[in-house]
């Protein structure tokens, strides 16, 4: 089986109603500039 390589990014979005309406912002703008977006994890 051959071996992945993942990269690792930190996104910060912001919003004044929801953590889940500041997690949309920031993958939006994100997917503008990158691809294969798959995973993401919510601190």
């Amino acid at each position: 089986m051959p071996e992945s390589v993942y990269k690792v990014i930190e996104l910060v979005g912001t919003s004044t109603d929801s953590w889940e309406k500041a997690a949309a912002v920031a993958l939006t703008t994100a997917s503008k500039s990158l691809r294969d977006l798959r995973v993401a994890e919510v601190e």
